[in-house]
């Protein structure tokens, strides 16, 4: 059986803030349940969840993709100019 945790708890195992333990439950980035305890409605986290998230590193642009940046923009403005 699996175990759940507290939304206190697992942001105290995992160090972030109480906050952010509540909005990743709440937009279901972690999975949970909804016990019922002493009369009221919590939500629990799987002990061992895991924070999905997809994050694709950033990569500086290189001279050559700015260079051609340049001349992409360069070709725009003489079409606009030439519009006029």
């Amino acid at each position: 059986m699996q175990e759940y945790i507290s939304i206190k708890e697992y942001a105290i195992r995992n160090k972030i803030s109480y906050f952010n333990a509540m909005k990743l439950a709440k937009s279901g980035k972690v999975e949970t349940k909804t016990e019922i305890i002493d009369g009221k409605e919590k939500i629990l986290i799987k002990s061992d969840a895991k924070i999905v998230t997809k994050k694709e590193p950033k990569k500086a642009p290189t001279i050559e993709d700015l260079a051609k940046e340049i001349e992409k923009l360069k070709k725009r403005i003489a079409e606009l100019e030439a519009k006029l």
